[in-house]
C-alpha cells in the first residue's frame, strides 16, 4: 500500500533541527515551525531574556519574530493573553542574522576595536546598533523621527555602513547624551501612538571570536536593558542567550538576579517533541502527509500560516510511533517501550532534550533503513526497526558532541581521554582521564584542574554524579565520547 522507500526518503530529509530551515522562504519555514506554550511568555513585553541551550529553538523563534507578520501569527497561534496593539509593533534586530548578510560588524572587527574599551563604551556600541537598525528596518515614520534628531554625520555613516564600526562608533561615543535623548523621545512618541518597538538579539556568542571575550559585552548589554526597562515604556528587548552565558559567576553581573522576573527558559517536553516530529512529517508532502493522517485525530487542523498542526493528545502520538516502529524496542517491554525509550535516551544529565537531536534521530534512522532497504523486514505500516533507532542514537550522539565543540572547543580534547570508559564508574577513573589531557588551542576550559573540569561537565549536563558517588554519562553523550555501558538494545552492524 505504501511506497516505504519514498516515505523513508522524506524522513531522511526532515531537516537538521529546529533553527536551520531557511527563513528566506517564510512559507516553508513556518510550516516546519512548532509553536510551543512557552512562546506566549516570550511575547510578554516584560520578558527581556529568553534562555536555552544549543539546539532548543532560540534562533528559530528569533527568526519568526523578525519575519513580516511573524509576531502577529505567533500571537494568534499562542492565544497570547498579552493585551497589546500588535498591529503597531515594530521588530528590529539589535544583533543576529535572519539570513546570510553583512550588516553587522565582523567578530574580528569588534574584538580589535572594542577589546580595550570600558563599560560605557560598550553601552555606546549597543546603542549605536539599535539606532542603525532603526534607520534601516523601521517604518518610514519612525526612521524620519530619528533622522530629524540625530546629528547628520551619524545618519550618513550608520544608515548604510553599520558594519564599519571604526567609522560610526567614535561619533556615537562622542554624542552619547544626544543619542540617548533621541531614544528617550522615541519612547515617548511610541507611547503617544500606542506603539511598541522590540529589539531582538541572537547569536551573541558570535559577537567576538573568543569565548573568553564575551563576558563584558553581554554583561553591558543586559545592564543597559535592565536600566532602560525602568526608564522606557515602549522600547523593549528580546535577548536570546545561551544558558551557560548567563549567570553571576560567568558575567560578574551583580544585578543578574533582577532578571528572574524578566526571563523564560525554553525547555521541551517529550509531548512537544513528538508534536514537532509529527508536524515536520505531515508538512513534508505526499505520501508522508497521508501516512501521518492514517492515525485518526493526529492532525488537529491545517493552519494557513503554520500548515498541518498536530494534536497535543499524547495517546495519539504513541499510536503513531507504535505503528511506525513498534511498541517495544525488542521482543517485549523489558527491552523498552519505544515511545518512552526514545526521549529517555536523548536526555542529558539534567533531563533536557534538544529538538535538534530528537529530529536528527529519526532522520538518521531513516538513512540507515535506506542503506539496506528491505521492505520484507518492515511489516504492516512499519518504517523503522528498533535496531536502526539504536544505531541512529549513536550518530545523534556524535552530532551532539560536534555541536558542543563549536561552542566549547576544549571539549574535543576529551574524546581520546574518555574513549573506552565503561559507565557508571568511580569518579577517580574520570579524574585520572582528565589528568592525562594535554590542553591546547586558544579556548581552554575555564579551569584545567581535573576536579573543576569535572564540575563544569556536570553543570553542562554531559556527566552526572549518582547518589553512590559514581559518575555516569547519558547516552546522548556517551556514544559520542566513545564510552560504553553494559547491556542495552542490539545495535546494527
Amino acid at each position: 500500500m505504501w511506497d516505504k522507500r519514498k516515505l523513508l526518503e522524506q524522513m531522511k530529509f526532515l531537516g537538521p533541527g529546529t533553527a536551520e530551515f531557511d527563513a528566506r522562504e517564510p512559507k516553508g519555514f513556518l510550516r516546519n515551525f512548532l509553536v510551543i506554550g512557552d512562546y506566549r511568555y516570550a511575547l510578554d513585553p516584560d520578558t527581556l531574556l529568553i534562555l536555552g541551550g544549543r539546539g532548543v529553538g532560540k534562533s528559530a523563534l528569533f527568526q519568526v519574530l523578525n519575519l513580516p507578520e511573524g509576531a502577529g501569527a505567533l500571537v494568534d497561534a499562542t492565544n497570547s493573553l498579552v493585551s497589546l496593539n500588535w498591529q503597531h509593533t515594530y521588530w528590529i534586530r539589535g544583533f543576529g542574522k535572519v539570513q546570510q548578510d553583512s550588516s553587522f560588524p565582523t567578530p574580528e572587527t569588534v574584538s580589535d576595536y572594542m577589546t580595550s574599551q570600558d563599560a560605557i563604551a560598550w553601552r555606546a556600541f549597543w546603542i549605536g546598533l539599535v539606532l542603525g537598525r532603526i534607520l534601516q528596518d523601521c517604518p518610514p515614520e519612525v526612521q524620519r523621527f530619528v533622522r530629524e534628531r540625530l546629528p547628520n554625520e551619524c545618519i550618513a555613516l550608520m544608515e548604510h555602513g553599520l558594519s564599519k564600526l571604526s567609522r560610526w562608533f567614535p561619533l556615537i561615543r562622542q554624542n552619547l547624551e544626544t543619542t540617548n535623548d533621541v531614544l528617550d523621545q522615541l519612547d515617548k512618541a511610541l507611547l503617544t501612538t500606542d506603539s511598541w518597538l522590540f529589539v531582538t538579539y541572537d547569536e551573541l556568542d558570535r559577537l567576538v571570536p573568543s569565548y573568553r571575550e564575551l563576558s563584558i559585552p553581554i554583561r553591558e548589554l543586559l545592564a543597559l536593558w535592565l536600566d532602560r526597562w525602568r526608564r522606557w515604556h515602549r522600547i523593549r528587548p528580546k535577548i536570546f542567550l545561551r544558558s551557560d552565558l548567563f549567570g553571576v559567576d560567568r558575567l560578574q553581573f551583580p544585578d543578574a538576579s533582577k532578571f528572574s522576573g524578566h526571563q523564560v527558559r525554553l525547555d521541551w517536553s517529550p509531548n512537544w517533541l513528538y508534536r514537532l516530529l509529527v508536524k515536520r512529517l505531515a508538512n513534508s508532502g505526499t505520501p508522508m502527509t497521508d501516512y501521518v493522517q492514517r492515525v485518526e485525530g493526529l492532525i488537529e487542523e491545517e493552519d494557513p500560516t503554520f500548515g498541518y498542526v498536530p494534536t497535543a493528545d499524547e495517546s495519539r502520538h504513541k499510536r503513531f510511533i507504535d505503528r511506525m516502529i513498534g511498541e517495544f524496542m525488542g521482543a517485549n517491554a523489558r527491552k523498552g517501550i519505544t515511545f518512552r525509550w526514545i526521549p529517555n535516551h536523548l536526555m542529558d544529565a539534567g533531563g533536557k532534550i534538544t529538538p535538534r537531536s530528537f529530529i536528527k534521530l529519526f532522520a538518521f534512522a531513516a538513512d540507515l533503513e535506506l542503506e539496506r532497504f528491505d521492505p520484507t523486514t518492515l511489516p504492516d505500516e512499519r518504517l523503522l526497526r528498533p535496531t536502526n533507532i539504536q544505531g541512529a542514537l549513536m550518530q545523534t550522539s556524535l552530532e551532539r558532541i560536534n555541536e558542543l565543540v563549536e561552542e566549547y572547543p576544549w571539549i574535543s580534547e576529551l574524546k581520546p581521554a574518555f574513549q573506552g570508559i565503561e559507565v557508571p564508574v568511580a569518579e577517580e577513573r574520570f579524574i585520572t582521564a582528565l589528568e592525562s589531557v594535554k590542553w591546547k588551542g586558544d579556548s581552554p576550559p575555564p579551569s584545567t584542574v581535573p576536579g573543576e573540569v569535572m564540575e563544569t561537565l556536570i553543570q553542562l549536563g554531559i556527566l552526572e554524579r549518582r547518589f553512590d558517588g559514581r559518575i555516569n554519562a547519558p547516552e546522548i553523550y556517551m556514544h559520542g565520547f566513545g564510552m560504553k555501558r553494559r547491556g542495552g538494545v542490539k545495535r546494527p552492524r
